[in-house]
């Protein structure tokens, strides 16, 4: 049991760690689209993301 807890551990560590890699990333991605005086709004971003959502592919009939 000590070693599936030692395991979830280092999981959730190795998740915190990209995840506060990202947030680097979209810091200095803002910090370059604002010195390139692009302004970008999230709204018009999340719907253009989200204006086609992923549907599954539907299986073909057999030729």
């Amino acid at each position: 049991m000590a070693s599936v807890l030692g395991m979830l551990e280092e999981r959730e560590t190795a998740a915190r760690v990209r995840v506060e890699g990202l947030r680097e990333e979209v810091a200095r991605l803002a910090e370059l689209l604002e010195a390139a005086e692009i302004e970008l709004d999230r709204r018009v971003i999340a719907r253009k993301n989200w204006s086609r959502p992923w549907q599954p592919r539907r299986p073909r009939p057999p030729p």
